[in-house]
């Protein structure tokens, strides 16, 4: 379908600040590049300063094909 339209969903904190944005895309492939190319610029402690890191795409239905949420985990004192 060449109007169907793919929506990559980006939330982060950094320094206790959230950004966020919906970046749209032509197919499923550039939504793909964009979701992984954000989680690895942001999150895994790969930006020492975000703490918190949400990344989803969406198709124009509303479907969800790809969710991740990430947070560092609290280490247990030792």
């Amino acid at each position: 379908m060449e109007n169907y339209k793919y929506f990559l969903h980006e939330v982060k904190r950094t320094s206790g600040v959230y950004t966020k944005g919906i970046v749209v895309a032509d197919n499923y492939d550039a939504a793909k590049q964009g979701y992984h190319a954000y989680l690895g610029a942001y999150a895994y402690l790969h930006d020492q300063n975000t703490d918190f890191v949400q990344c989803m795409i969406t198709d124009m239905y509303g479907t969800v094909l790809m969710t991740e949420t990430w947070q560092p985990t609290a280490q247990a004192e030792e």
